[in-house]
């Protein structure tokens, strides 16, 4: 969740060549020399930006190429003569860096494609996501304000601190366990507003709920088994689990985040089995009472 690696290494100019030539060899649209420079500036400079908006990323140069980039962004579609590179990127997330769970299905372009159409088909410009994250964040340009916001992190190039910045309070109504998670602005002070802004614009708190009760029902047999030797021991392994949990998806994953709230709860460590919800088994015991 939030930051992956980018791929490297990716033949950029020749991407550029064949999105705008059809496939029996005929040009689309003829690149001139001084396009080509101004294209390739144009992707130096965004990595230099850190894939930040700047008027620079929309030269002069490239005006009339500007509709034909962004309408070759179909070349990258599946089946297409960039195919292979949305394979790639697809391929390069083990889930959606915007929300840490989603099945990434999408590449979302972290600079609107309709505004920035040099970048529509360049690959740090396109994040793999899940859909729910890509149609949430839409035409999102960091610091366009008002609706915009702060924006969201950029997950190739936005530096976060090796803090824990990501905390999940922990309430009960009932049996019921309401989780709800935000920016802690004192670890993170010069990006908050982007973290936060990322949670509400993508409504994560409320996608987040069933998540949890699936995570919690997968670590049910292994939470209660540390129960019965003792609240103190329970808590002792939910941060040890917390541990684990940010070596495989990250300090500031949700996954460790909860863990870390739940260690802390006393309530939830002295009767967790109220609020686990109903146990697998029995819920398909309950169901074959109906069959």
């Amino acid at each position: 969740m939030w930051v992956m690696a980018p791929l490297e290494g990716e033949d950029v100019e020749g991407a550029l060549d064949t999105a705008l030539t059809y496939a029996d060899g005929s040009l689309i649209y003829t690149l001139s020399a001084v396009e080509r420079t101004a294209v390739l500036g144009v992707y130096a400079l965004y990595d230099v930006l850190l894939g930040q908006p700047h008027a620079d990323l929309k030269p002069i140069e490239t005006a009339a190429l500007r509709p034909v980039m962004e309408a070759a962004y179909n070349q990258v579609q599946i089946g297409a003569r960039l195919g292979n590179l949305r394979e790639r990127l697809l391929a390069s997330a083990v889930s959606c860096p915007y929300c840490g769970f989603g099945e990434v299905r999408d590449l979302d372009h972290y600079l609107p494609k309709a505004d920035y159409g040099e970048l529509a088909i360049y690959p740090k410009n396109l994040i793999p996501s899940c859909s729910p994250c890509n149609n949430a964040k839409r035409r999102i340009v960091p610091g366009a304000a008002p609706a915009h916001g702060a924006g969201l992190i950029h997950p190739y190039f936005e530096p976060l601190p090796d803090t824990e910045f990501l905390l999940a309070e922990v309430t009960f109504v009932g049996a019921v366990l309401d989780v709800t998670f935000r920016i802690d602005a004192v670890q993170v002070p010069a990006v908050a507003a982007q973290l936060q802004f990322q949670l509400d614009r993508l409504k994560l708190n409320q996608r987040y709920r069933k998540q949890i009760n699936k995570f919690l029902s997968e670590q049910r047999t292994a939470i209660l088994m540390f129960y019965e030797m003792g609240p103190a021991l329970l808590s002792e392994y939910l941060c040890r689990s917390a541990v684990a949990l940010g070596r495989s998806f990250g300090r500031n994953d949700w996954r460790p985040a909860l863990v870390r709230a739940l260690a802390e709860n006393a309530e939830f460590c002295q009767a967790p089995e109220l609020y686990l919800g109903t146990p697998p088994d029995q819920e398909a015991e309950s169901a074959e009472e109906f069959v």
